[in-house]
C-alpha cells in the first residue's frame, strides 16, 4: 500500500514537473510582431468594394529569428476565417470585401506559423457600410430648397437666406477621408481660397459681421441634437445647451490640415465655416468660425487661405416685392 502511494505522489510530481517544462518552453516561444494591412476606407456604399493588402516588411521576431513558414487568413466581421495562403512567401494575394447591407464591419489578417515554433499574430481595421439617405437623423428642416440638382435645408435671418446644411456636390474641395458617400451629408471641406467661388450662382459666403450680428455668440443656437449611424454627435456638456435655435444644424464634422499627410482632424469635436474675411495685415489668412463641443460660445479663429480646409455656408439676399 505505502509503494503504491509512493508512486502516484512520484507520478503526480512527474507530471507535474513535465507540465511546468511545457509551461516554460510556450512562454520562452518567440513572438511575431510588426505585421500591418492598409486602413480602411471608414464609410462606403452597399455593394461597393475594399481591398485590403498585406505588408510584411515589418514583421519580427521577439527573438530577432527568421521567421519560418507562415500562413496568412482573413476574416470579415460575420463570416468564417478564410484561409487564402499556407505559404506566404510563396502567395501573398489582396483580400477584397463587398459587403451588401448597411452596418459596422471589422477586417481581421491573421499570420501563423506552419512550423508551431512561432505564436500568431494579428491585425484589423474596421469601416462602416452605409445609406447616405438615412444614416444622419435629427436635423430639423425650417425650408427646403432646391439649388440645381441638390437640395438644401434653409432658413431665414437677417434679410439672408442662409444654407441649412454644409455644402456639398461642387467640384472644388474634398470629402472627409476621399468618402464620396458621405458629402452630402458633412458637405466638403474647402480652403478659403476654394471657397470663395464654391458657392453655387446667387449665393456667396458670409462675412464675419453677418454671421456674427445675424448668428449671434452662442454655440447652442447652432448645434443639433443629430445621430450619425445611431450614434449622437455631440457629446453631452452641461455648460452647453443644444437648441438648434436658427435650423442651422450644425454637426462635428471638424477640418483637413491639408499641410499634413494624414490630414483629417477634429470629427465628432468641431465645426468650422469659412467667411469671406480675410485679416488685414495678414492676407494669408482667412478668418472663419467654428464650434468646439464643450464650448458654450460659437468661437473665431484665423487660418492658412491655402492649406486649412473647412466647411462652407452659403447665403443669398431675400428678394423683396416692390
Amino acid at each position: 500500500m505505502k509503494n503504491l502511494r509512493l508512486f502516484s505522489i512520484l507520478l503526480v510530481f512527474a507530471l507535474a514537473l513535465l507540465s511546468c517544462k511545457k509551461k516554460e518552453e510556450e512562454t520562452n516561444r518567440p513572438s511575431l510582431s510588426g505585421l500591418s494591412i492598409n486602413t480602411a476606407i471608414p464609410f462606403m456604399r452597399e455593394g461597393g468594394s475594399q481591398t485590403f493588402r498585406l505588408d510584411l516588411s515589418r514583421l519580427t521576431t521577439s527573438d530577432k529569428s527568421t521567421p519560418g513558414p507562415l500562413g496568412v487568413a482573413w476574416q470579415i466581421t460575420g463570416s468564417t476565417r478564410d484561409t487564402l495562403t499556407r505559404d506566404v512567401k510563396a502567395s501573398n494575394p489582396p483580400y477584397t470585401v463587398t459587403p451588401d447591407k448597411v452596418g459596422n464591419y471589422t477586417v481581421s489578417c491573421y499570420i501563423f506559423s506552419m512550423d508551431e515554433e512561432y505564436y500568431s499574430t494579428s491585425v484589423a481595421t474596421s469601416f462602416s457600410v452605409i445609406d447616405p439617405d438615412t444614416a444622419l437623423t435629427g436635423q430639423e428642416v425650417d425650408q427646403l430648397i432646391v439649388i440645381g440638382d441638390k437640395s438644401y435645408c434653409a432658413f431665414e435671418a437677417g434679410g439672408l437666406t442662409w444654407m441649412g446644411q454644409n455644402l456639398y456636390g461642387t467640384s472644388a474641395g474634398k470629402d472627409y477621408k476621399d468618402c464620396e458617400v458621405v458629402s452630402d451629408v458633412f458637405g466638403r471641406y474647402y480652403t478659403w481660397e476654394e471657397a470663395q467661388t464654391a458657392c453655387p450662382d446667387g449665393w456667396r459666403l458670409p462675412t464675419a459681421q453677418e454671421f456674427d450680428s445675424i448668428l449671434g455668440t452662442v454655440a447652442g443656437d447652432l448645434m443639433v441634437d443629430a445621430k450619425f449611424q445611431d450614434t449622437t454627435m455631440w457629446s453631452y456638456w452641461p455648460q452647453v445647451k443644444i437648441t438648434n435655435a436658427h435650423k442651422f444644424n450644425a454637426i462635428p464634422t471638424g477640418y483637413m490640415d491639408l499641410s499634413t499627410e494624414d490630414a483629417m482632424f477634429g470629427y465628432m469635436d468641431y465645426a468650422c465655416w469659412w467667411t469671406a474675411d480675410e485679416m488685414e495685415d495678414e492676407r494669408e489668412w482667412g478668418i472663419y468660425r467654428y464650434i468646439y463641443e464643450d464650448e458654450p460660445n460659437i468661437l473665431k479663429g484665423k487660418g492658412s487661405k491655402s492649406s486649412l480646409a473647412l466647411n462652407v455656408r452659403c447665403v443669398k439676399e431675400i428678394e423683396t416685392e416692390d
